[in-house]
């Protein structure tokens, strides 16, 4: 049976045996349930606002970190990402609850076998430089993504994806190699935002510091380590939005600097609230918060290609003196969860598990039994922009001299870590961080299937490559959960990670800046309903 569109006859002939589901903006997101079960989504959800939204005016914002560049396709970085979404869209995005809407893609239907989707895009969107979006922008970016001449580091995000078609202008035809439960999901991110075919090829494939989309901010400047500047989008497809006539982004690394920023008024809105000075920030009448709980997880990563770290009982050594509970004071100022598994137990995929209490005696056992009796010299790695791993790895250095280990700390900036970690993999131990998950596939795929180009540990196990396959193969949610419960208890056994905490992340603004939402993925996109009330 073949569905046609009533209202395009010119459209090319559906696929067969396709199920009509047909979403809209606002609507349930295929009833996707929303990830985090009982979850504080933030001690904001939604701020109060002036009953008709004031139009005008430049937000100031003070960011964590410097982007290093801005093609989230060429790397995987938060601090891009955090950049990118106001200037492009994706097919999809995500809600403050973590469910799915449309974005670009104003509707979508799947075929029975959920072996192909297709999307019908909005009608009448425009790039920034005034040209209509097409399905093939679309085909473009999805290809450039997987072509090994990208070598991204987030091709695994269309690992299901056998191939992309667009038949017509405001269509798209994907074929999955099989089903893909985390599909939707997966289109929301930062990797699979949707460029200009014209514009990427006008700039010979390089737009690590340029950029151009059709999201509610057209790109102005980037003055690397400095600031990002944005320009309002006259043409924005959103009706109405954004309000705000710009954002102009600093760089602001510091902790204090970023919380003396907000509370003098240099800035609006900072991100990263440092969690140090929560309470105070919280007491200033002239602030208000937002945030809570957050899809994080912070993590020790192990070079497995590299001796000792190859040997398991080297890692389960590590794993047994580590004591969680003591980092949060200094990471992250109590404002987390210590944990030895993946996901929030509030999470649908989460596996229960006790936290376990360090054990400095065994840990020596096992490095003894391991050929190192008086330990061993290494180097830990980590972001010198992120406190809340820098003084982890700090944290774990200390740890780790009570078994006899000495470690070097390595404290760099961005675009080192990611050659040195990510890219390079010439670390040793590396205290790092993956955040922005919605699906758990997101996080497991792409760090621990075997070959994938963001699995920086080179990890390697069958026995989980089949689970990941299976994992996303299965639509019902509780038998995906049982599958990612699965693959969890084995990365406990071979310790590809040592998982230490999950952070709370908060927002800290000005009280006049009105119509923000915190997302627990960590995503800024609220800034294109962010307005100024200064009344």
């Amino acid at each position: 049976m073949t569905t046609r569109n009533d209202d395009q006859d010119h459209r090319a002939e559906r696929p067969a045996a396709l199920t009509r589901r047909r979403v809209v903006a606002g609507a349930a997101g295929l009833g996707l349930a929303a990830p985090f079960a009982g979850l504080r989504l933030g001690t904001v959800a939604a701020q109060e606002a002036s009953p008709v939204p004031v139009s005008g005016g430049i937000l100031k914002v003070g960011l964590q970190a410097d982007p290093t560049a801005l093609d989230a396709q060429k790397q995987s970085l938060t601090a891009i990402w955090h950049v990118v979404e106001h200037i492009y869209d994706g097919l999809t995005r995500v809600r403050p609850d973590l469910t799915v809407e449309p974005a670009l893609a104003e509707r979508w239907e799947i075929s029975d076998d959920g072996l192909t989707y297709i999307f019908t895009l909005r009608e009448g969107v425009l790039f920034h430089d005034g040209t209509p979006l097409k399905a093939s922008d679309v085909k473009f970016t999805f290809e450039r993504l997987v072509d090994p001449a990208t070598a991204s580091t987030s091709a695994a995000e269309l690992a299901s994806m056998e191939s992309v078609e667009a038949p017509d202008d405001r269509t798209v035809v994907m074929t999955l190699t099989q089903p893909d439960a985390s599909l939707l999901t997966t289109l929301a991110g930062a990797s699979v935002l949707i460029y200009s075919q014209a514009f990427v090829e006008a700039n010979n494939n390089d737009v690590s510091q340029v950029a151009m989309g059709t999201g509610p901010f057209v790109f102005r400047e980037y003055v690397p380590n400095t600031r990002i500047v944005l320009d309002r989008n006259p043409n924005y497809w959103e009706e109405g939005l954004p309000y705000l006539d710009g954002i102009e982004m600093t760089i602001a690394a510091d902790d204090t600097s970023r919380t003396t920023a907000v509370v003098t008024g240099t800035v609006d809105f900072i991100e990263y609230a440092p969690l140090r000075d929560i309470e105070l920030l919280r007491q200033d009448p002239s602030l208000t918060l937002a945030g809570d709980a957050n899809t994080n997880i912070r993590f020790i990563g192990f070079n497995l290609t590299k001796e000792p770290f190859s040997n398991p009982l080297v890692r389960q050594a590590i794993a047994a003196v580590v004591d969680r509970e003591a980092m949060l004071g200094p990471t992250v100022y109590g404002n987390g969860t210590p944990t030895a598994t993946l996901f929030p137990e509030t999470f649908w995929a989460a596996l229960p598990a006790e936290l376990p209490a360090p054990d400095a005696e065994r840990a020596r056992e096992l490095l003894t039994e391991a050929g190192y009796p008086d330990g061993f010299s290494t180097t830990i790695t980590s972001w010198s922009q992120y406190s809340f791993l820098s003084n982890a790895a700090l944290v774990l250095q200390e740890q780790l001299r009570q078994i006899g280990i000495e470690a070097e700390l390595n404290l760099v900036e961005n675009a080192t870590m990611v050659e040195q970690v990510y890219t390079g993999k010439t670390f040793d131990l590396a205290v790092t961080g993956e955040s922005a998950y919605v699906d758990p596939n997101t996080l497991i795929l792409g760090n621990f299937g075997t070959g994938e180009a963001g699995n920086f540990a080179g990890y390697s196990n069958p026995e989980v490559d089949e689970l990941i396959a299976q994992g996303i193969a299965v639509t019902d949610q509780a038998e995906r959960a049982e599958i990612y419960r699965q693959i969890q208890e084995i990365l406990l056994a071979d310790l590809p990670w040592v998982n230490l905490f999950i952070a709370n992340q908060y927002e800290a603004m000005k009280g006049y800046v009105k119509g923000y939402q915190h997302i627990p993925n960590g995503s800024n996109i609220a800034f294109r309903t962010t307005y100024l009330d200064k009344g």
